[in-house]
């Protein structure tokens, strides 16, 4: 037997025998039966399965293990990820060893796999026994305690009562007492023989009993596939189909505990290992358990959700450009040392980079070819009652036409990232008195753009019945858009008439031009592009739009740019010299991806569409997607969409995090960093915690009975934002509070030796540190109130056939009274996701249940969005605050 640990990622010695291999076997054995008992226990593969249906299905478990087996194997082989524990390596090879028994089995004997999975049982039992009494015997070496421990009795006498009373209440006569007996006769029993040997035969023949006894009731039949036991005092009952795979859950716990006791040699060691893998094991089951809703919901609703979706090859590229330059960015971490195991490591590093390359390649080439690519699939809807299958497809089409948002979303995200990862050209290259006076112009003429916009939204594109829009707007927004024209080109054309020795030397001198011609293009431009909505114009030279031209032109201005640094820095060998070099090219892949997100913004704000080189840009895109782009249709085989319900549910989880966030963490900071820790304090907490845990539809009452009649007595959006605003601030106060205290005082107080102000302090030292836990802690609540049913009903309610989504930013007006602002949509109703997935379910109208599971897939995804967008936040303060 093993006998001490050597380091932290060495469990053991090497020196292992054939008694720690066969526990190995016995531990992997016990995970791959606790992995059948929960696809069994989900109905994947059902109980009675056998034959060629089990063999499948083993088999394709079977794959699995080899696989995850082998690149861990092939990875510790090249020392990629070095796998030094023998325990660790047993196990593995004990997974494939029992994985591939099993299946031998299920070929070759006609069993079922409820009878492979009570042989499962029966094997661990023996194991576990063997391996006691080898320990007992002292064959091998081990150190016992003198007991299992009262623990260790207590749980196994409280299943060896429950087992008691099973048994006895199937062998005794209804109302009779007699399995009160043997339920106290078979825990009193299991418990005095845990505690009353030694640790070995304590912890493994108590267990083995038990292990055995639900291993023998399942492979005899007691408790087969058509079992069916039905109280007459539960209005329900139970079948073989569910206790089986809970019999297997629970033996497989049992003797992987025990096992790994053994394995460790008892003791300290043996605790420690035993309950190490069991909360493993419980902490896989509550990933299997989520991981299984998110499976089922996705398999129910997916087939209906994405129905007749269809994006053309070129919205495809575009939407595929983020993830492109994640990969990109992936690839370029460094591969660790320079050993010769490096380039497997970059081997892993570039597979995200060639799967999203072949995915566009794939989309590309529907351009090139002319020829859509379609994948053609069936789904089912309920009409008059009865199941009717319609025929889909989800197809890429060879459309050239962009929609603003899905140009304008990635466009702005790039720009976004690469001005994050963009340093400072400041002190760099010669500036010419030509620049200086330019970049002292150009906030001037942006502030102009900007009080100009102001002007005409405040008293219109035709004040006092002049037309100063068609006159004053055209002519500021056609000079600013030529100025910020002229500016982006001004970089290009200074570096290419440079008179240095190397395009590296002219790219580095010429380095103010960079920073005045792609942030100062890029705001004059945008000012201008804002001006002509209000001013109700949009310049045209001939059949072009000016602003959108001067944006692609720039765009590709800045592109060229930013290929021009690429090259010279291929040639340059100075370090110094290849850094600015790195940072220009930021700078211009900045210039491209924002002027080309104006591109979008500019047909968004005028609504009118523009066309270049066979590419359309417009408002209406290339992308349908029925379930989310289209409002509810009351009749019909397919009852249309749910767009107004998902803006109703983004709408509803915006306005409850504006409400609650600054509330709870101004609550937070006042309570931890300037109230006086007593009574006081302690009550809020009490009474914050107490309102985290009050049941939802208590806060839907307080909405209904307190807010609407407050906010014009009707169900209303701004109420649903308010109450679910309500929910969400406990947890937000609880969890910013706790982040707030975990910040150590050394912050503080080196703070305060500096002569900083508490409140510098705390806004730039406590608040930055605490942030990923306030974040955490929004994630959270989000995920809970975005899913909220019962208060919606009661304040927003169950809006089922909504035609047209809600506008809150359209709806806003001035008013001549208090509070000068009004927003008829804020307090009219509005539909959402959960309340929409009540309403059709409990309506019962055509295609019902197939939209109401669509719905729910709908949702879903929105929650996971959330998350998705709040731990990109918690990330990105991580990291600030590790970097800082």
């Amino acid at each position: 037997m093993s006998d001490a640990y050597a380091t932290t990622d060495r469990l053991v010695s090497a020196d292992s025998n054939s008694y720690d291999r066969g526990l190995d076997t016995a531990i992997a054995l016990s995970v791959v039966g606790f992995t059948l008992g929960l696809i069994t226990l989900v109905n994947l593969v059902p109980p009675g399965a056998s034959g060629s249906a089990l063999t499948t299905a083993l088999g394709t478990l079977l794959a699995v293990v080899v696989g995850a087996v082998g690149i861990t194997g092939l990875a510790s082989y090249t020392n990629v990820v070095p796998v030094t524990s023998q325990r660790v390596r047993g196990i593995g090879l004990g997974l494939v060893v029992s994985t591939l028994a099993l299946t031998a089995l299920a070929a070759v004997l006609p069993v079922t796999m409820a009878t492979l999975l009570g042989t499962v049982l029966l094997a661990e039992a023996l194991a576990i026994t063997a391996a006691g009494v080898s320990s007992r015997l002292e064959l091998v070496d081990t150190e016992p305690n003198m007991s299992a421990g009262l623990l260790s009795g207590g749980a196994l006498g409280a299943v060896g009562l429950a087992m008691g009373a099973a048994i006895g209440g199937a062998l005794t006569s209804a109302g009779s007492l007699l399995w009160l007996v043997g339920a106290v006769v078979a825990g009193v029993g299991l418990f005095l023989l845990a505690i009353l040997p030694r640790e070995d035969l304590g912890s493994t023949l108590p267990t083995a009993i038990v292990v055995g006894a639900l291993g023998l009731t399942i492979v005899t039949g007691t408790i087969g596939v058509g079992w069916q036991w039905n109280p007459q005092t539960l209005s329900g009952g139970f079948t073989g189909g569910a206790v089986i795979p809970v019999f297997l859950l629970v033996g497989t716990l049992l003797s992987a505990w025990s096992a790994a006791k053994c394995r460790a040699g008892f003791g300290a060691r043996g605790r420690e290992y035993g309950a190490f893998l069991v909360i493993n094991l419980n902490a896989f089951l509550m990933v299997a358990v989520m991981a299984t809703i998110v499976v089922f919901v996705t398999v129910k609703g997916v087939g209906y959700a994405f129905h007749g979706l269809s994006v053309g090859a070129l919205t495809a590229l575009v939407l595929l450009t983020p993830a492109l330059l994640a990969a990109v960015q992936f690839a370029r971490t460094p591969a660790g040392t320079n050993d010769w195991n490096s380039g497997a490591r970059q081997l892993f590093r570039v597979l995200p980079l060639a799967a999203v390359g072949a995915l566009a390649a794939t989309v590309a080439s529907v351009l090139v070819t002319g020829s859509p690519l379609r994948y053609s699939y069936a789904y089912t809807v309920q009409v008059n009652r009865q199941g009717q299958a319609l025929d889909t497809a989800f197809a890429v089409t060879p459309d050239t036409t962009i929609g603003t948002l899905l140009l304008f979303a990635p466009a702005a995200l790039l720009a976004v990232t690469f001005f994050r990862s963009f340093g400072s050209l400041r002190k760099v290259g010669t500036q010419s008195e030509r620049a200086g006076s330019i970049r002292q112009a150009v906030p001037t003429a942006v502030l102009a753009l900007v009080v100009l916009t102001g002007f005409f939204l405040v008293f219109g594109p035709a004040p006092f019945g002049l037309p100063l829009g068609e006159t004053l707007g055209f002519a500021a927004v056609a000079a600013g858009s030529v100025a910020a024209g002229g500016l982006a080109v001004y970089p290009l054309v200074g570096v290419l008439t440079s008179d240095g020795p190397t395009l590296a030397d002219s790219a580095q001198s010429e380095a103010p031009l960079f920073t005045l011609g792609v942030f100062g293009g890029l705001g004059l431009l945008l000012a201008a592009l804002l001006l002509q909505p209000v001013a109700g114009i949009n310049p045209l030279v001939g059949p072009v739009n000016l602003v959108p031209a001067i944006a692609l032109g720039a765009a590709v201005a800045s592109l060229a740019l930013a290929t021009l640094t690429t090259v010279a820095k291929r040639s340059s060998e100075e370090t110094i010299t290849r850094r600015l070099l790195t940072e220009e090219t930021r700078l211009g892949l900045v210039g491209t991806a924002g002027f080309t997100a104006l591109v979008g913004l500019h047909v968004a704000v005028t609504g009118t569409s523009f066309n270049v080189l066979g590419v359309s840009i417009a408002n209406e895109g290339s992308l349908s997607w029925p379930m989310v782009m289209q409002a509810y249709i009351p009749l019909g085989a397919e009852p249309g969409g749910i767009m107004p319900a998902i803006i109703g549910t983004v709408w509803l989880v915006i306005g409850a995090t504006l409400f609650a966030v600054p509330l709870g963490v101004g609550a937070a900071v006042f309570l931890t960093e300037y109230a006086e820790q007593g009574q006081f304090t302690a009550l809020v907490e009490i009474a914050t915690n107490a309102l985290w845990s009050t049941p939802s539809i208590v806060f839907g009452l307080f909405g209904a009975a307190f807010l609407i009649p407050r906010l014009g007595g009707d169900e209303s959006l701004l109420a649903g934002m308010l109450v679910l605003g309500f929910m969400l601030l406990p947890l937000v106060l609880i969890t910013s509070r706790e982040s707030i205290k975990a910040v150590p005082d050394e912050y503080r107080d080196a703070s305060a030796a500096l002569g900083v102000t508490q409140w510098e302090t705390i806004k730039s030292v406590v608040l930055p540190a605490a942030m990923p836990g306030v974040i955490t802690g929004v994630i959270l609540g989000v995920g809970r109130i975005a899913g909220e049913t019962a208060p919606l009903i009661l304040v927003l309610g169950s809006t089922l056939n909504a035609t047209a989504a809600v506008d809150v930013i359209g709806g806003f007006r001035f008013v001549s009274g208090p509070p000068f602002i009004a927003n008829d949509a804020l307090l009219t109703a509005s539909a959402s996701l959960p309340t929409q997935v009540w309403a059709v379910i409990a309506a019962g109208v055509s295609g019902s249940p197939q939209m109401g599971w669509a719905t729910a897939f709908i949702l879903l995804m929105v929650v996971l969005t959330f998350y998705a967008v709040g731990i990109t936040a918690r990330t990105y303060f991580r990291r600030k605050l590790n970097y800082e």
